[in-house]
Order: structure tokens, then C-alpha cells, then sequence
């Protein structure tokens, strides 16, 4: 509450400024005067700044166990609690609080040595909003036929849960490792390129390897790219890729749910 001992009450945006200071930078000193209310306002507010820090860096760890079980629950709570004060959320959901964490740990200077790491959290980050999806029912092959006149231009739409990543580290086998609890006592992980698919739906989840001309396709798909520009990019990596038939294998594994043509929408 803002104290009516005040001379003048800032306007509300500067009053709203001034709390943001205290909360996420910790300086106080000018939104202290305006607080009323008790014996000790500013201790109250102290309060609700370390709660609102400890709420968030338990949100991170939360999200990111794979990654404590990497580097350890003291490396990964002094990383979670940095990132905290230098990245506020900057939206009002919680769950999608978290997505540069990766790129900030690959930068702390203290986990240098873990050159994989921050592609391990990226894979991790991604199965946990891959986890959350909830899943829609999937076309079938003859739900294109109505569109061969002008397969091209069609764009296909995924599964809420369909992710891809492009690692230069085999992080998958490591993240397989931290799932099934079956790590061995020494584990030296050399560098690989690999191009992983995630999908998720209702708490499951799975990952696998594709070869990178598939890789291209269905990612260039899942990011709202047409048939034709799709194809473009698996060609490009490899002039014999069968187009026909990667198609078949994206739709019969289930990972298409909505058809968009120029004629606009095919209703489900």
C-alpha cells in the first residue's frame, strides 16, 4: 500500500517501475518510502523478493533435472539463480519460462569443460514442452488425394508436440542414459553430428535419429513450409532423396493433423 505521508505519489507507471527495481535488481531504496503498512514494510518486500526469486530458480531446476544430474545440484542452482536475476520472465506463463537457459549455461565459464552441454539442456527443454503437448488426431495418405493437383503448394500442419534439434554432440544417447538411471561409472562423449526428432503428448515422450535430408524435410514442414520448399532442402542435401516416400513415413508415423492449400483449410 503507498503511504498517504508522502508529498507526492509518483505516477502509477513510475510506481510500477520503481517496484520492478526492488523485485528483480534489489534496489529499494526508492519504492521504500512509498510503502505503508506494518512495522516493516521494507522487510515485507524483502520477503516477497526472495520469493519471487526462489519461485523461479525452482522452476528452472524443476524443468532441467537431466541437466542437475549432469553437472551437479550445486552448479545447477548458483546457474538457475544467475540466470534468474539476469533474465526476468518476460511473459506471464511460467511454463514457457526457461527456453534460453541452455544458451546461458554454455556461456558459464565454470562448466566450460561440459562442451556438450548446452545442446543436452536444449534436448532436455525440448522434451519437456514436448511432454505438456496434448496431441490431435492425425490424417491419413488419403487425405491428400484431394490436393495431387497442387501437392507443392500444400502446407502440412504437426503435431502440437513435434520438435527437431541439430546437435553437433550425440546428446540423445546421453539423455538416455540419464532416463533409464543406467549411466556407467567413466562416459566420454565425442563430438557427432546428429538430427534428432522429439514428439511428445500427455506426459510421453520419444526421440530419435533421422538422417539429415529427412531431418531438413520434416523440419522444414513443422515450420510451416510447403511440400515444394520442404523437398527444395532435402534435395539440396541429397539429390536422391525420395520424396514420395519420406511423405508417406511423416504422415503414416502419425505426425500430420491439418492440410493447408491455397483453397484454404481441409476441416478435421
Amino acid at each position: 500500500m503507498l503511504s498517504p505521508r508522502t508529498r507526492s505519489v509518483p505516477p502509477l507507471f513510475e510506481v510500477q517501475r520503481l517496484l520492478r527495481e526492488a523485485i528483480i535488481e534489489g534496489e529499494s531504496s526508492a519504492i521504500v518510502p512509498l510503502l505503508v503498512g506494518g512495522a516493516n514494510p521494507a522487510g515485507r518486500l524483502a520477503i516477497h523478493r526472495r520469493h519471487y526469486h526462489d519461485s523461479l530458480v525452482s522452476a528452472i531446476v524443476e524443468k532441467f533435472p537431466g541437466t542437475t544430474w549432469l553437472i551437479g545440484s550445486p552448479a545447477m542452482l548458483e546457474a538457475a539463480s544467475a540466470f534468474v536475476r539476469r533474465h526476468p520472465p518476460a511473459a506471464p506463463c511460467i511454463a514457457e519460462y526457461g527456453e534460453d537457459f541452455p544458451r546461458f549455461l554454455a556461456d558459464r565459464e565454470a562448466l566450460g569443460s561440459l562442451a556438450y552441454l548446452r545442446w543436452f539442456a536444449e534436448l532436455e527443454w525440448l522434451l519437456v514442452r514436448a511432454a505438456i503437448a496434448i496431441d490431435r488426431q492425425p490424417l491419413g495418405m488419403q487425405s491428400l488425394a484431394d490436393h495431387r493437383d497442387h501437392l507443392a503448394d500444400v502446407e502440412l500442419a504437426g503435431q502440437p508436440g513435434l520438435r527437431y534439434l541439430a546437435s553437433p554432440w550425440p546428446v540423445d544417447e546421453l539423455m538416455k542414459l540419464y532416463l533409464t538411471d543406467a549411466a556407467p561409472e567413466q562416459y566420454a562423449l565425442s563430438a557427432a553430428d546428429v538430427w534428432l526428432e522429439i514428439c511428445g503428448a500427455r506426459g510421453a515422450i520419444r526421440f530419435d535419429r533421422l538422417e539429415y535430408s529427412e531431418f531438413l524435410f520434416r523440419q522444414a514442414i513443422a515450420t510451416g513450409n510447403s511440400l515444394g520448399i520442404a523437398a527444395e532442402r532435402a534435395l539440396e542435401a541429397d539429390e536422391s532423396f525420395d520424396v514420395g516416400a519420406a511423405l508417406q513415413r511423416f504422415v503414416m508415423d502419425g505426425l500430420v493433423t491439418e492440410i493447408r492449400s491455397p483453397q484454404g483449410p481441409r476441416p478435421l
